[in-house]
């Protein structure tokens, strides 16, 4: 369940922002993705919380697929 803070409107630019730094670091670009992850936290300073959590929960369910894929 979302709460007041996540469902504000700077939050989840926050968010988009903080999405596309993670596209583009796997994209290789490195610098594009700290100017967006900065900007995303001079919007909202908790996003990077948010998304360390979220990677987290993100691994977990890549290891649990795959654990049962190696069986």
């Amino acid at each position: 369940m979302a709460t007041r803070h996540e469902d504000s409107p700077e939050h989840k630019k926050a968010h988009e922002l903080a999405e596309q730094a993670l596209d583009k670091a796997a994209g290789g670009d490195a610098r594009k993705a700290r100017d967006l992850m900065e900007e995303a936290k001079s919007i909202d300073p908790k996003i990077g919380e948010e998304m360390a959590r979220e990677a987290a929960e993100d691994q977990k369910k890549a290891d649990k697929y795959v654990d049962k894929s190696d069986k």
